[in-house]
């Protein structure tokens, strides 16, 4: 999401991310946002509600590099630029584009990374419009001078013709910036050759914790997490959605989540990190055959490993993108998040959300903290908070993640538990919702 420039970068204090916990935690008083905070809250144009269908990561666009771009050459994006590319890998025996998406696709699930970066700014990254040009009211993610950083995006596709790639274009605020995209999925209506896969929310549940069990993971580290469960509700899961934090790193690196039982993926990653930053990331895994997903690391850090939801046999929920990202909250035009409060705002009938959606996609941007902290995202009135996190912040750093949470209340609600020892303002752009079908 897009969101003001940040204030001056503050010393690094103690970085703050929820321990396991074995009981609910008593709420703080609930801080009630009504819609009228979203700055641009117009109805969203959405696509049909569709079907997942889970890749193994894999690179469909890599400035850096001749032969994972369209231009053939390395090129940076430069500021105020929209680059547009088709959603596709590449052969150059003989060069050909090979498109990643069926023809009937109508949105894809990416990991896009911003690196190389020469100036502070965004990414934005959206569906590929004919002229399309100007600032974007929202953004995908933000970055500093010399920073790696990536997040999750799932964006609306608009059809091409027959065995032609639909094109997604990606817009770059600030200096020079080399951009990296990894495919995850796509969704799709279901076809008697192509089964989908639908979504059931989970109560956000930690899996994994190295900081309590494992230690420190060097280079080639591995983390293996087991996500079908029947205490979990994801028994005949072939997916997963984690959020995947990298806590307290010493060296640079990045994380790759693949299903167990498989070969490491030769391109593509999930979480970037630097040395000293706490960095979470939404990751779309698909599930191996011993229900198990790994996480290879590539650096020095511990690693956190939470679940929010599942793809599978037995999931009830349809996804629709938005054509539009549309901002639905923004604290800004308040007095922003205090210190250890929840943010409850409601989603379901704002800009084009139905009223019986059961879970929405957002990216939440913190911006302007006074302090360290981390929020956590999940469906009002839940009976405590689940002592998970969603995204973890430094005093002065602006910071966003792609979050995926149920609704609950009426109408449907999201709550934000916002804890840090200073007041921080936050956004949340809506990607997209789920409903029963």
């Amino acid at each position: 999401m897009r969101a003001r420039s940040t204030m001056a970068v503050a010393a690094l204090a103690a970085l703050v991310l929820t321990l396991p916990v074995t009981t609910a935690s008593a709420a703080p008083d609930t801080v009630a946002v009504s819609a009228a905070s979203a700055a641009s809250a117009a109805s969203a144009g959405a696509t049909a509600p569709a079907a997942f269908v889970p890749l193994n990561i894999s690179r469909i666009l890599d400035t850096r590099t001749y032969d994972q771009t369209p231009l053939r050459r390395p090129r940076a994006v430069e500021a105020g630029e929209t680059f547009a590319f088709p959603v596709a890998g590449w052969s150059h025996h003989p060069p050909q584009e090979l498109t990643a998406v069926p023809d009937d696709a109508t949105a894809v699930v990416v990991n896009v990374t911003a690196t190389d970066t020469t100036a502070e700014g965004y990414l934005t990254i959206r569906p590929d419009a004919a002229g399309q040009t100007g600032t974007p009211a929202t953004s995908t993610l933000n970055f500093e001078a010399g920073q790696t950083v990536s997040n999750t995006a799932t964006v609306a596709l608009a059809p091409r013709g027959t065995n032609r790639s639909p094109r997604i274009s990606v817009y770059n605020s600030a200096g020079r910036t080399s951009v990296v995209v990894d495919i995850l999925g796509y969704y799709a209506p279901s076809t008697p050759e192509r089964r989908g896969q639908k979504y059931d929310p989970v109560r956000p549940t930690r899996l994994a914790d190295t900081r309590v069990e494992g230690g420190r993971l060097g280079w080639g580290g591995i983390v293996t997490a087991d996500v079908a469960r029947e205490d979990l509700g994801t028994a005949d899961a072939k997916a997963v959605v984690l959020n995947v934090t990298a806590v307290d790193p010493s060296t640079e690196g990045f994380v790759v989540a693949y299903p167990s039982g498989t070969t490491l993926p030769y391109r593509g990653s999930n979480v970037s990190y630097g040395p000293g930053r706490t960095v979470a990331n939404q990751v779309v895994v698909p599930v191996g055959a011993d229900g198990k997903v790994k996480l290879f690391n590539t650096g020095s850090t511990e690693l956190v490993v939470d679940i929010v939801g599942a793809y599978g046999p037995s999931g009830l929920n349809l996804y629709s993108a938005v054509t539009d990202q549309t901002r639905v909250l923004d604290t800004r035009y308040g007095s922003g998040a205090p210190a250890f409060s929840t943010l409850r705002f409601p989603v379901a009938g704002v800009a084009g959300v139905p009223d019986n959606a059961t879970a929405v996609a957002l990216n939440v941007t913190a911006t302007e903290p006074q302090a360290p902290g981390h929020l956590e995202v999940f469906a009002a009135d839940e009976a405590g908070r689940p002592g998970t996190s969603s995204l973890n912040f430094e005093a002065g750093r602006t910071v966003a993640n792609a979050v995926t949470a149920q609704l609950g209340g009426n109408p449907g609600s999201v709550d934000i538990y916002h804890h840090s020892a200073g007041s921080t303002q936050l956004l949340a752009d809506l990607t997209g919702w789920f409903v029963q079908g």
